[in-house]
């Protein structure tokens, strides 16, 4: 990760204004169309990976390509990180209760899938909330709500000087529209609308060009 000079940050006065809030988040839910992955999915047959893995990966894409989403605070400093990587809630084969985990993000789908597979199995062996690695800002939070077609969603969230790691939550399918809820809340911070823009921007490219980003 860099450190941010703040004294010299474009965003120093947006900084601090929103950081002297006590929620300083900005929340915005989207209804994206996913109509091209499904059929792709439905082409790939049997072969066909998760839903919930291509969307993650979609995320995770989306995230790592724009700089203000790889933004968090350390210290009590801003930093940027270089890349992020992926927590997400699962719920273990021997539980009913979800667990954390955590997975290290990479630009290749089949090994994205591959660690989010083994993040899973650890799960299944030691269900957890704290998983190694869940402590870090370096993070992007995910889950699913797959029999919820939500119109908005909040997290919970700690103190937003030490816990500033954005999160992003998708929904029901709807089976007429093919449109799917998907929430992102941030510190406000960092992220503005237009950087929102631009993160479902890069979200709707990947789940419409799928035979691209998810054909290996």
């Amino acid at each position: 990760m860099k450190s941010i000079d703040i004294d010299t940050w474009q965003r120093r006065e947006h900084f601090t204004f929103f950081q002297a809030s006590m929620n300083p988040c900005l929340c915005i839910t989207a209804h994206v169309d996913v109509s091209k992955i499904i059929h792709f999915r439905k082409e790939q047959g049997e072969q066909r990976h998760r839903f919930t893995d291509c969307m993650y990966y979609a995320i995770m894409k989306s995230a790592n390509t724009i700089p203000e989403f790889r933004m968090r605070i350390v210290d009590r400093r801003p930093v940027e990180f270089e890349n992020v990587d992926t927590a997400f809630t699962y719920v273990p084969k021997s539980s009913q209760l979800h667990s954390n985990c955590v997975a290290k993000y990479s630009d290749d789908f089949p090994i994205f899938i591959e660690n989010i597979q083994n993040s899973r199995n650890a799960a299944d062996e030691y269900p957890t909330l704290s998983p190694d690695g869940g402590e870090s800002q370096a993070l992007i939070y995910m889950s699913c709500l797959q029999d919820v077609s939500f119109t908005s969603f909040n997290n919970p969230w700690g103190d937003p000087w030490v816990d500033s790691v954005p999160r992003v939550v998708f929904g029901k399918v709807d089976q007429d529209t093919k449109k799917m809820p998907v929430s992102i809340e941030a510190l406000h911070s960092f992220i503005d609308g237009m950087h929102v823009t631009l993160f479902l921007r890069c979200f709707e490219e990947i789940v419409n060009d799928p035979s691209l980003y998810y054909a290996g």
